[in-house]
C-alpha cells in the first residue's frame, strides 16, 4: 500500500461525513446517489434523495412508475437526463437482470446514462469491486498530489488519471478508498486547496514544490452567452395552458408556459406573437411583463419574460402536448426550476393587492 493511501484511509476512517448513502451497501440506492450528485451538492441531493427513496423504494418501483412522476421527484434538481436515465435503466434491470441490479462491472457499465466514473463508484462501493473511479474532486487531488499536468479533459490526460487511480487502489477496499479520494477533493482539495489540514500534505508533490495553485491545468471555460426567452400566460378563468416539451433534449419532458427564445432585434412583443403562431396557431393580443427572473444554463445567460397572452382561438381540441392546469394542479406536473419559479413570480403579483 502507497504511503498516500494508507494517509488517505487514515484520516478518512476518523474524519467522514455521515451521509445517507454511506449507511447502505444496497447498489440500488449507491446508484441514485451517484447519479444525484452529478451536478449537484451534497447538501442539496440528500433531502431529494431521502425522498427519492421513500416514493420509489426499488428497482421495480421506479420502473413501474410513470416518468412524470420521476421527473416530479426530480424537479429542482436540473439536468433532467439523469432522472430520465434512471427511470430507462430501471426498466432495462426489472426486463433484462429480472429486477436484480446487475452484479459486473460490463452490466452496470452497460446501463443507460451509466459512465465510466457511476459504474466505478457502483462497483468499488456497492458490489466490493476494486474499480477505481475519477470525478471532480478526485483529478483535483490526483493532479495535486502527483503533479500532473495536462488539461484533465483531454483523453491523454484522463488516462493518465484513471491509471494513477487503478493504481492506488487497495485490494478489497476500493470502495473504501474511492470514497476517501472524493472526500478529501469535497472538503480539503478545493479551489482554492486549503492545505493546512490536509491529511496528505507530506507526500503531495504540489504542495512541497508551492504549485497548488498550478494544479489542474484546465483550459479556459467557455465565454458566456446571452439570451432572452418569453413564457406566455394564456387564461382561462383560474386556469391557464401548459406545454410539454419534447422527451430529448434541454428540460426533456417537463412541463412549461409556451415559450420561445427571442431572435436578434426582435421585440418581447414580437416574440410572443411569433409564439402564439408557432406553438398554437393562432395570432392574438400580446401584454406587459407579468414577470422576470434570469437563470443559467451551461455556457448561456438566460433572461426568462412572463408576457400575457389573448390567442383570437385555440386548437380543440388541444394537441395532446397542451394542457389546461391550475395552481392546486402543479404538484402532479415536473416543471423546470426556472418555469417553477416564474409561476411563483405570477401567482405572488396576481395576489397583491392593488395600489391604487
Amino acid at each position: 500500500m502507497s504511503p498516500f493511501t494508507a494517509l488517505l484511509l487514515h484520516w478518512y476512517a476518523a474524519h467522514k461525513r455521515d451521509l445517507p448513502w454511506r449507511r447502505t451497501q444496497n447498489p440500488y440506492a449507491i446508484w441514485v446517489s451517484e447519479m444525484m450528485l452529478q451536478q449537484t451538492q451534497v447538501a442539496t441531493a440528500i433531502p431529494y434523495f431521502e425522498r427519492w427513496l421513500a416514493r420509489f423504494p426499488t428497482v421495480q418501483a421506479l420502473a413501474e412508475a410513470p416518468l412524470d412522476d420521476v421527473l416530479k421527484q426530480w424537479q429542482g434538481l436540473g439536468y433532467y437526463a439523469r432522472a430520465r436515465n434512471l427511470h430507462k435503466a430501471a426498466q432495462r434491470i426489472c426486463e433484462e437482470h429480472g429486477g436484480v441490479f446487475p452484479t459486473t462491472h460490463e452490466a452496470v457499465l452497460a446501463l443507460p446514462g451509466v459512465g465510466r466514473y457511476t459504474a466505478g463508484a457502483i462497483c468499488s462501493i456497492a458490489l466490493g469491486l476494486d474499480t477505481p473511479l475519477v470525478d471532480a474532486n478526485v483529478i483535483r487531488v490526483l493532479c495535486r498530489a502527483f503533479a500532473i499536468s495536462g488539461d484533465p479533459k483531454l483523453p491523454k490526460t484522463q488516462d493518465l488519471l484513471w491509471v494513477k487511480a487503478a493504481e492506488l487502489l487497495p485490494a478489497g477496499r476500493a470502495g473504501e478508498f474511492n470514497q476517501a479520494l472524493m472526500e478529501l477533493g469535497a472538503l480539503h482539495c478545493l479551489t482554492p486547496p486549503k492545505c493546512g489540514a490536509c491529511p496528505v500534505q507530506s507526500v503531495c508533490a504540489a504542495f512541497q514544490q508551492s504549485a497548488t495553485d498550478q494544479f489542474p491545468h484546465f483550459a479556459p471555460k467557455k465565454a458566456f452567452t446571452s439570451q432572452s426567452d418569453v413564457s406566455l400566460w394564456i387564461t382561462d378563468g383560474d386556469w391557464f395552458l401548459l406545454v410539454k416539451r419534447p422527451e430529448e433534449g434541454l428540460w426533456g419532458g417537463l412541463f412549461e408556459l409556451p415559450r420561445v427564445t427571442v431572435q436578434t432585434a426582435e421585440s418581447l412583443e414580437a416574440a410572443g406573437l411569433r409564439a402564439l403562431l408557432e406553438l398554437l396557431g393562432t395570432t392574438g393580443t400580446i401584454g406587459a411583463p407579468l414577470a422576470s427572473l434570469k437563470h443559467g444554463v451551461t455556457t448561456r445567460k438566460i433572461t426568462l419574460y412572463a408576457l400575457a397572452a389573448s390567442p383570437v382561438s385555440l386548437p380543440d381540441p388541444l394537441p395532446e402536448n397542451l394542457i389546461w392546469v391550475t395552481y392546486k394542479d402543479l404538484e402532479r406536473f415536473p416543471l423546470s426550476s426556472p418555469q417553477a419559479k416564474l409561476l411563483g413570480f405570477i401567482q405572488n403579483s396576481q395576489n397583491q393587492p392593488s395600489l391604487f
